[in-house]
């Protein structure tokens, strides 16, 4: 992919390079990249690519910044070489990073999550799903599935199919692993979202078939070599809730995020599963109770969620 000069810095402030994050200056966290980017267009510069010809004095005076604040913009401005590096390795197995400023990136994401959308993500495969219609089915590891909720993941799956959505998963065993291979069997799309284990998560032989078929696309914010943490899953999940039309929650640890999702209405049709204990006080704070699925149930739901998706569009669209 070739990327422009603003696509090639905001990677160069914002990546890490190495799993573990041991860099010479910290990578920008995305309010942090937000300031400079106002600062850059309020600036002289007008675009945050015009800061990669900029010494550390004029990060200092033009946008005015602390000498610390310069020296780790500057920093992180001059890690070409290794950006090159890093990035020639990912593509040798087919991951590519997108940002913000490129034509691939998911537009639900800037619609969604305004400021706080990550400015670049790592992708493989196929980038059209993600703006797409998508159900995201959600669950940790670690729970046990019961025969009657496997029942309403194969439900899920097959009424997402018939309609044309995606099915959008966090990649974890248990309730995610299953409704990815439900997906696979059934001809349907599938969006892995990932908060770690990319790179391992591609050698799966369900997902690499998908992947070559043009069926799946699989994102992380996380560096591809980066292991699962539940600070990422938390990340991860905010990205579930966005590109979904709606969320189908199974089980949770209620570290996810899951009720800050429900507070900032990060997906305005949020269900959670009534069988599980766990789920109690997504319940009380708002989320839709589900147990059975008939036939034509899931069909009847979209409606409701592809009639207020096109409301959100038309206001996005008179901004």
């Amino acid at each position: 992919m070739d990327h422009t000069e603003n696509a090639y810095a905001a990677m160069l402030l914002t990546m890490a390079l190495s799993p573990d994050r041991e860099e010479y200056a910290r990578p920008l966290s995305t309010p942090e990249f937000r300031r400079v980017e106002a600062l850059a267009r309020s600036s002289g510069f007008g675009s945050i690519g015009a800061l990669l010809d900029v010494d550390i004095s004029g990060l200092v005076m033009l946008l005015g910044l602390t000498e610390e604040e310069a020296y780790r913009v500057y920093t992180l401005l001059h890690r070409d070489v290794q950006l090159t590096y890093a990035l020639g390795g990912f593509m040798e197995d087919g991951i590519e990073v997108v940002t913000q400023y490129d034509a691939e990136y998911p537009r639900r994401l800037t619609r969604t999550l305004k400021a706080s959308a990550p400015p670049f993500l790592y992708r493989c495969g196929n980038g059209a799903l993600t703006d797409q219609p998508a159900i995201a089915v959600m669950g940790i590891s670690g729970v046990r599935t019961t025969p009657e909720a496997r029942r309403q993941i194969e439900a899920l799956v097959d009424g997402a199919t018939r309609q044309g959505y995606a099915v959008i998963t966090g990649g974890e065993l248990g309730v995610s692993r299953l409704a990815a291979s439900l997906a696979a069997e059934r001809g349907g799309q599938l969006v892995d979202i990932l908060g770690g284990g990319l790179r391992e998560h591609l050698k799966n032989d369900a997902v690499a078939a998908m992947l070559s078929e043009g069926r799946a696309s699989v994102l992380s914010t996380e560096h591809p070599d980066a292991l699962f943490t539940v600070n990422h899953a938390v990340a991860r999940n905010k990205l579930l809730f966005a590109l979904a039309d709606a969320a189908f929650i199974f089980n949770t640890d209620g570290r996810r995020g899951e009720l800050d999702a429900l507070s900032k209405r990060a997906c305005d049709w949020i269900y959670a599963w009534q069988d599980y204990a766990g789920n109690r006080p997504l319940l009380s704070r708002g989320a839709r109770p589900f147990h059975a699925l008939e036939d034509g149930d899931f069909e009847a739901m979209s409606r409701h969620w592809s009639s207020s998706q096109a409301q959100q569009m038309e206001m996005f669209d008179l901004l």
